[in-house]
């Protein structure tokens, strides 16, 4: 089984049978114009960490960078998520100065729910 990952001009194959991806890499690269960079360790913004049962994907990094953009290094993290039954309420002064750095940080929280689908609920709510 080969999984192949493309998005834009980026591509990620990852397959069970080592053999079987080169012979693919081959037959690509007589096609179009590629580079194989080996194992994959970092892709659009998610980490790739191999272990005895297969890939881990993690966003550490791209998580630290939101929170750093957020203006919210200084915070405190908390275990509690939003739970259905709350509010979310308007709070006067807020830090972001226009509705585009609002969208752009909730944006990439979106983004951030393909390794961590426990927040998924908590950021649509925010969108």
């Amino acid at each position: 089984m080969i999984y192949l990952l493309v998005y834009i001009d980026d591509i990620l194959l990852i397959g069970s049978d080592l053999a079987l991806l080169h012979q693919l890499i081959t037959l690509l690269s007589s096609e179009f114009k590629l580079w194989d960079l080996g194992s994959a360790h970092f892709f659009l913004g998610i980490e790739v960490k191999y272990t005895f049962m297969g890939l881990l994907l993690i966003q550490h990094k791209y998580t630290l960078d939101i929170i750093q953009r957020a203006g919210m290094t200084s915070y405190k993290p908390v275990d509690t998520l939003l739970s259905p039954s709350s509010k979310l309420g308007f709070v006067l002064g807020t830090i972001y100065s226009t509705p585009t750095c609002y969208r752009q940080i909730v944006g990439a929280l979106q983004y951030v729910t393909f390794t961590r689908p426990d927040i998924c609920y908590t950021v649509n709510k925010v969108c």
